[in-house]
């Protein structure tokens, strides 16, 4: 049953499932639906399509699910994938108990309580599945824009919104620009993936319409498997201050190498993961992969350097204890001489007729030796400091003369008193200059006429 807006609508069909196991010990399980194995009543619309997609995140979502042996399954889509775990790694290990297998299938909101067992059993290392999501590849001529099929371009991009961001309606959907003129679009989220092409048929062998980019999609889930499996593992050990182990350290950075090279895919399919970058870094809301890439490698480099500090330790201790073994063995003379005198006895009846005070005695000092020799090391490694005190002087003893004999004037003369200022005299006004008196105008020649302001 879906759960749409109108009320529930009945819904049947059959699932294909298709897995994907690597060398790493993760597998990929793809169940897929055509749309010719779908039943349901009325048109297959973005609202039925999307709830299929939710079937997949909501737990206790009302599907039923009919597997082999005549046992039903109800749950969300993560059940069946439960099951299709279970009944592998039954089969492989001999075992083959149908009942149990589909009792075991089923999900609560703390995941599957029977990976959790296997967990601490030490069957498993990791009980948390990691989901990529739903997958769409719609092939329909009415659908695409370049056929003008639907009434607007409004209604088209609502509908591929619809798919991409449910329970969205703020957000807008863009395609990945794949650097070339193509009749089809592809759009990707963090957990949604559809395809938009207007012709194509399902390939027989993995029953997609474009192989290439389901393919991608795989290995992109892979990779986000493992990072994420390995991220939790040392964020915990980072929190948690718990000891990591050489044999650890190396498996988290053989499955982290063996899963995030892209030249071990076909370069048709390589060439859509700068397309994909390019994508994920223009869209603010999709966490890149690679961040998370860089974020746990950070984290296995960290536990590396610490790892090879405490081998550097470890190397020192042992080289403690071969120079207190060594030390001890040569005073052994004069810890025969010491007893001799001490028992009253000859230095070499001192070893036969007190051959367990003696080996008691040696031990003894290879104790306090060894702990001595611990204790001086642990107090220089603790204080030792990057810098050094004291930069160098250059040009010799000479050199490191006159700069003494300086430092010593500096600090004489910065000790004697400073002798007062002599006051300094005001400044004097200079007078102001005498007025000057007006001047009379020239005598004016005959016949000229005084001029008028």
């Amino acid at each position: 049953m879906l759960r749409l807006r109108a009320g529930e609508r009945p819904v049947s069909g059959k699932v294909s499932v298709h897995l994907l196991v690597h060398a790493s010990g993760f597998m990929v399980i793809r169940p897929t639906l055509r749309s010719e194995w779908l039943s349901t009543e009325g048109r297959v619309t973005a609202e039925v399509l999307g709830q299929l997609e939710r079937a997949m995140w909501i737990t206790g979502y009302p599907l039923r699910w009919h597997v082999s042996g005549g046992h039903v399954i109800e749950g969300s889509v993560r059940c069946v994938m439960n099951w299709v775990f279970f009944d592998l790694y039954e089969r492989v290990h001999g075992v083959s108990n149908p009942e149990q297998v589909a009792l075991w299938a089923l999900e609560g909101i703390q995941g599957c309580d029977r990976l959790h067992e296997m967990y601490a059993e030490g069957f498993i290392s990791y009980p948390f599945p990691v989901s990529f999501g739903a997958q769409f590849e719609i092939v329909n001529p009415q659908l695409s824009p370049l056929f003008g099929g639907m009434d607007t371009e409004a209604e088209w991009q609502r509908t591929i919104d619809c798919l991409m961001f449910p329970d969205r309606t703020d957000i807008r959907a863009v395609p990945i620009t794949l650097g070339r003129e193509t009749l089809d679009r592809w759009y990707l989220s963090e957990n949604q993936a559809l395809t938009l092409v207007p012709a194509g048929e399902p390939d027989a062998e993995m029953d997609v319409i474009d192989p290439d980019r389901t393919q991608l999609l795989e290995a992109l889930g892979l990779r986000r498997a493992v990072l994420r499996c390995v991220q939790r593992d040392t964020q915990r050990v980072l929190t948690e201050r718990r000891t990591v182990t050489r044999y650890q350290l190396e498996r988290w950075q053989h499955m982290v190498a063996s899963t995030t090279d892209d030249y071990v895919l076909h370069d048709r399919i390589g060439q859509l993961i700068e397309p994909i970058r390019l994508h994920n870094s223009n869209e603010i809301l999709i966490r890149d992969l690679g961040d998370l890439e860089r974020q746990v490698r950070a984290n296995l480099a960290w536990f590396q350097e610490r790892l090879d500090t405490l081998s550097a330790w470890t190397g020192g201790l042992v080289g403690a204890s071969v120079g207190t073994v060594a030390m001890v063995l040569s005073l052994q003379e004069a810890l025969k001489a010491m007893l001799s005198q001490t028992l009253g006895r000859e230095p070499d009846k001192v070893f036969q007729d007190f051959g367990w005070l003696f080996a008691l005695t040696m031990l003894t000092l290879m104790i306090i030796s060894f702990a001595v020799a611990v204790t001086v090391i642990r107090r220089v490694t603790r204080t030792l400091s990057p810098f050094s005190r004291r930069l160098p002087i250059r040009g010799g003893p000479r050199a490191r003369r006159r700069a003494r004999a300086l430092r010593r004037a500096i600090a004489a003369q910065a000790e004697q008193p400073t002798p007062p200022e002599p006051p300094v005299p005001p400044r004097r006004t200079p007078p102001p200059a005498p007025p000057v008196p007006p001047q009379a105008p020239p005598p004016l020649a005959e016949g000229e006429q005084p001029a008028e302001a």
